[in-house]
Formats: structure tokens, sequence, C-alpha cells
């Protein structure tokens, strides 16, 4: 009998009633524009957020550009913070092509034959990343540096195989290999605004005890949005969304 295994939940999805839905969506729709926009203007900036990273990522996009769609302060911080988030980890991803370039070979692939397709050669990847990794830590013996982690190494060397195995070369840039990360669906973070109370894209609040007799265990949640004509206000009244029991367990 196989053991159970005892984790711990990270997070809880929370899902808007219905009569939410439809304003929440033209917020995400316009948000992912205003988005995918920001990427196409600063992709050309990628190696600026490889660098300095001190305060919030919304900062960082400011200093290169403001809303291509302006409707609010804090909703373009919220919007910038989405946008500098993914170019903080694009930055990333490419600081990590400039270790692996060095060592892609053809020999990490597998040519095609009568029983298989081209491939990846796993085991020579790990062997050679292996390598790569004892090489950094003899480098870096006794001094502090942000290590870039095996496992996002063998991600970008495999991102590296596949454009190999499509084009027969390897990628001579991150960005030749990387096309811009546009978001496909709504996504947003309110990170940049000023949270519950005086909060100007969004406004939460968590009744747990039921303190405010409107029933306990629920998260009181308004947003701005646009209405079908393009125009943007507060949403009318509070959604109200149930908490899972387990997460007003840890609440409390």
């Amino acid at each position: 009998m196989r053991a159970r295994r005892v984790g711990q939940v990270l997070s809880y999805s929370l899902r808007l009633p219905d009569e939410a839905q439809a304003d929440a969506l033209r917020l995400l729709d316009v948000s992912r524009a205003v988005v995918n926009q920001t990427l196409t203007e600063l992709w050309s900036h990628l190696d600026a957020f490889a660098a300095a990273r001190i305060g919030p990522a919304w900062k960082q996009v400011g200093q290169y550009t403001g809303s291509p769609d302006p409707h609010g302060d804090r909703q373009w911080r919220c919007e910038s913070e989405t946008a500098g988030r993914i170019l903080r980890a694009q930055a990333s991803r490419k600081r990590a092509f400039t270790l692996i370039q060095p060592i892609l070979t053809d020999g990490f692939i597998h040519p095609k034959n009568e029983r298989k397709p081209a491939g990846k050669r796993l085991r020579a990847i790990k062997d050679a990343l292996s390598a790569l990794k004892q090489v950094q830590r003899d480098e870096q013996s006794g001094q502090e540096g942000d290590e870039t982690t095996f496992v996002a190494l063998q991600n970008v060397v495999e991102q590296a195989c596949n454009f190999y195995l499509e084009y027969e070369r390897f990628p001579t840039n991150y960005e030749e290999m990387q096309p811009i990360p546009f978001l496909k669906v709504g996504l947003l973070t309110y990170a940049g605004d000023d949270g519950t109370d005086k909060g100007q894209a969004y406004r939460l609040r968590l009744d747990i005890n039921g303190m405010d007799d409107q029933g306990a265990g629920m998260a009181h949640f308004r947003f701005r949005c646009p209405d079908t004509e393009g125009q943007w206000s507060w949403r009318a009244g509070e959604t109200r969304i149930p908490l899972p029991q387990v997460a007003q367990a840890h609440l409390r």
C-alpha cells in the first residue's frame, strides 16, 4: 500500500460569481492588450531587466515607457508590474542562454533513423550541464553570486535544441529562439495598487469570523473595469466570494 503523501497547498483558486464575469473579462482583455503592447515596446531593452532589480517591476518599466492606453495611474502600475515581471523572467532566461551557448553541440541531438525521429539526447545534455555547474562552483568558490539553477539551464538548453530540430542549427542569440512572450489569456497582478482600503484599481477585504454580519468566510471584492462602451469606473457594489474551509482555517 502506497504511503499517503502529506503536502501543503500553496494557493487556493477563487472564482468570481457569474454576474461579475463579463466585467472581469473586459478588464482582462484590455489589460492583456496593454501588457502585450508594453512587451513589444520594451523587448529591445531586455538586457536592462537582467541588471538592477531593486524595487517593484512597474518602477523599472516606468523608466522606459508610459501606458499605451491610459485608463488610470494605478491600473497602469498593475499592468506594467505584470509586464515587468515577464521581462525580468525572460532576462533571467537570456542570462542562462549566455551560460549554455558555449556548450551547445550537435552531440545533444540524435539524428533521425529508421526507428525514431530526430530528438534530444537528454543524458548528454545532463552530463554537459553537470560539468558546467561544477566549473561555475569552482569559479564562484568563496564568492556571493546569483547562481542559475540546473533546472533553469536545462530548460534553456532544451529550448535551444528544439530550435535546432526545426532549423538544423543552434540559435546565435536568445531573441532568435524566443519570440516576444505575449499573453494569450488575461493575467493581471494587483501588486502595483495600494491595497485593501486605499486601492485605486481594486479593493479586497476578508470576513473570516462574520464580524460585519454579512456572513463568515467571505472575500469582498471591488474592481475598476471598462463598460461595453469602453468607459472605466468602479463596478457597482462588492462581489462576495466564498472562501474554502481550509483557507479560512489558515487565515484564522
